[in-house]
């Protein structure tokens, strides 16, 4: 971090005392950041944050959610999403790789997309994370009508769901509202599962031998659901029963035959209408494991709309994701106290989200509404609002995070160049780039630009584009390295100087 907003972190901490949550220290104005408890914002160019701190939070992050520009040319977002397919992947490539440091060995990342980009971005995630650590694609019904444009109204988005390791990746079932069981007994109530692995072709008896074995059963001794108990040993009048044969291949059980006969009070038997005995696993939990269609009402494009236009009473930000959409997302790849980082923050739904089903969260943005959209909502929601999913969770307030910026240097310059309507603009900005100003350096330069190359009778637009090609990019920020040197020091206050010492290097 190159600067740390100090009057930021203070409001933040101010919100956290009356929730009486506090967790960082606040000493003679000086914020100290722990990144074992403290949820982090930072303001700025997200590939250059994510290097920022990729060396403090590498192998820390369970979930990674983005919810990139899609390369539309009609986003929501203030991005330059008007990409050709190339440029679009080179951009969010160079993002996912460095983002692929920060998850843990159970790490799930998930990156949302439509048809625009999806068949390249899946192509692009099989390289960056390996083909064998796909997990799934899931598909999001985001508007019921469809978007009215083209031959085929869109009704769909999809978001790829990779792990770093998919042995070891961890991923959670879902809770089933007003769960209720078919049948009962001793221990409670339980459903049934085909114990029978249903994919004959991946699991066989001739590459899973040791899972093609018989059950014993009693036909005679039949409960009042019609269930006989499976025996792994025969005995006196006991019938056999084999995993059936499916197009020719040998069918084999989920279990092995040790587990089938330690567990055996979670088995039962039953034979089906066509005579066949089949052996089946009591399951008696309450969730379900997340499928790849999400059609639900609070996932809904317009439903995220409504929550943010009651939360700030107008319309404040186009299209963001409902919390409920983000609340399944969470609750599938993480658990309390797990950190999620999402650095395409947008209006801080993911952060929004996570601090209310109490997750650690980073969030990197670099557009303006950080300060106008982002900010306040995360402040709304530690103060208790009770919209999105707030009476879901019980959420009553509370919680806290420290927010920074990254310092600029030349993306000060380069922001003025953007922004600049005509040719006089252009002139002054040009003018500050050579000099300086009060609170700024004069900007870094290009080693391969031609300042004789300056013609302003070539106009308006050919200027800009030279200018923006005259700064130095790799001089966007101040670099903590730089923090020391004589004449960046007179830029920071002690607060700031201060805070990255702590956050860099532990200094208090």
């Amino acid at each position: 971090m190159s600067r740390a907003e100090q009057s930021r972190a203070e409001q933040s901490r101010a919100e956290q005392s009356r929730a009486e949550q506090s967790r960082a220290e606040v000493d003679n104005g000086i914020v100290s950041f722990d990144k074992e408890k403290d949820n982090l914002i930072i303001k700025g160019n997200n590939l250059l944050a994510l290097h920022t701190i990729s060396h403090i939070f590498s192998g820390q992050v369970k979930l990674i959610y983005i919810d990139p520009p899609y390369n539309t040319g009609n986003d929501g977002f203030t991005y330059n999403d008007k990409f050709n397919h190339s440029s679009w992947l080179t951009f969010i490539k160079n993002r996912l790789e460095i983002a692929k440091k920060f998850l843990s060995d159970e790490g799930i990342i998930i990156v949302q997309c439509d048809d625009n980009e999806q068949a390249y971005l899946k192509v692009l995630m099989d390289d960056v994370f390996g083909v064998q650590n796909f997990q799934g694609t899931i598909v999001n019904i985001v508007k019921t009508e469809g978007r009215r444009y083209g031959s085929i109204a869109k009704t769909h988005e999809y978001a790829l769901v990779y792990s770093l390791n998919f042995e070891k990746a961890k991923m959670y079932e879902m809770e089933i509202q007003g769960k209720s069981f078919q049948y009962f007994d001793l221990n409670g109530g339980f459903d049934i599962k085909d114990l029978r692995n249903q994919n004959t072709v991946a699991f066989n008896s001739t590459n899973r031998p040791n899972l093609r074995y018989p059950f014993y059963v009693n036909v005679n001794d039949v409960d009042e659901n019609g269930f006989m108990k499976p025996k792994v040993n025969s005995f006196e009048g006991s019938t056999e029963v084999w995993a059936t044969t499916v197009e020719g291949r040998e069918s084999v059980w989920r279990w092995g035959r040790e587990k089938a006969e330690r567990q055996s009070d979670d088995l039962v038997a039953r034979q089906s209408n066509d005579g066949l005995i089949r052996v089946y696993v009591k399951r008696r939990t309450s969730t379900t494991m997340p499928k790849s269609f999400w059609n639900e009402t609070n996932f809904l494009s317009i439903t995220g709309t409504r929550e943010l236009d009651k939360l700030f009473n107008k319309k404040i930000f186009t299209f963001p994701k409902p919390e409920g959409y983000l609340k399944r997302i969470i609750d599938i790849a993480s658990e309390p106290g797990d950190l999620v980082l999402d650095f395409f923050m947008g209006s801080a739904t993911t952060q929004a989200v996570a601090m209310k089903m109490h997750r650690r969260f980073i969030g990197i943005e670099q557009m303006d509404y950080t300060n106008t959209v982002s900010i306040p909502r995360l402040q709304k929601v530690m103060d208790g609002e009770q919209g999105g999913i707030s009476k879901d969770v019980n959420w009553q307030g509370g919680g806290s995070f420290i927010y920074v910026e990254l310092m600029p240097k030349n993306m000060g310059y380069l922001q003025d160049i953007i922004q600049a309507k005509d040719l006089n603009e252009l002139k002054a900005v040009y003018t500050r780039m050579l000099t300086g100003t009060d609170t700024n350096d004069p900007a870094d330069i290009s080693f391969r630009a031609d300042l004789d190359k300056i013609d302003w009778s070539q106009g308006f637009e050919d200027n800009k584009r030279l200018l923006v090609k005259l700064l130095d990019k790799n001089g966007l920020y101040y670099n903590y390295s730089e923090i020391d040197d004589e004449n960046v020091r007179h830029l920071l206050s002690d607060e700031d100087y201060y805070f990255n010492k702590s956050f860099y290097e532990g200094e208090g």
